[in-house]
């Protein structure tokens, strides 16, 4: 698993799992198998994000899932649905340690995924029913700092019909909602 950043492993307290083993279980939720994938995002949901609690772990997990999507490899929908716990989760003082310094996790997760964000986008056609809507349950909480998001989803419902029409409706509801209020509803 690559990272574009090098990460102070230490620095992630709350690991339950030794840390030497997060880019193992990064590598099976992007991997082929989708019963390895299931196991994967389960696992690390409650290394990064679990019952909306923010850890230190996901920041250098959102580095190595942007970063290969932003290098041209199509995320799965595991790997989306973790990001989107990432968004969803809150904790105001999770710090993650950087050579040199540390991060804000929130911050940097949002950033991140922010920056990856055509990529995700480009890869939800449709084609992909499962990816599609996962990346529709990400993506309104970016609406506030992404215009991307709101014409991405009016495309969708003009262009897509059926259960993918209205996944791409809810969530063109919701990021509306977003850019209007400034937060999820």
């Amino acid at each position: 698993m690559i990272f574009s950043q090098t990460w102070d492993w230490d620095s992630l307290e709350t690991l339950s799992v030794p840390a030497a083993e997060l880019p193992a279980h990064l590598e099976r939720l992007v991997g082929q198998d989708p019963d390895e994938r299931s196991r994967a995002g389960r696992l690390l949901y409650c290394e990064v994000a679990n019952q909306g609690h923010l850890y230190s772990a996901a920041a250098p997990c959102v580095d190595a899932l942007t970063h290969l999507a932003r290098t041209g490899t199509p995320l799965t929908p595991q790997a989306v649905s973790l990001l989107e716990s990432i968004l969803n989760a809150r904790n105001a003082s999770a710090r993650a340690g950087l050579e040199g310094g540390s991060v804000d996790v929130a911050d940097y997760s949002r950033g991140e995924i922010l920056a990856a964000l055509p990529e995700l986008l480009g890869h939800a056609d449709g084609s992909d029913a499962e990816y599609f809507r996962e990346v529709c349950y990400l993506i309104p909480q970016l609406a506030d700092s992404s215009d991307e998001v709101v014409g991405f989803l009016r495309k969708s419902v003009s262009t897509l019909e059926g259960e993918l029409r209205r996944v791409a409706s809810e969530a063109l509801e919701e990021a509306e909602e977003v850019v209007e209020e400034g937060h999820m509803p």
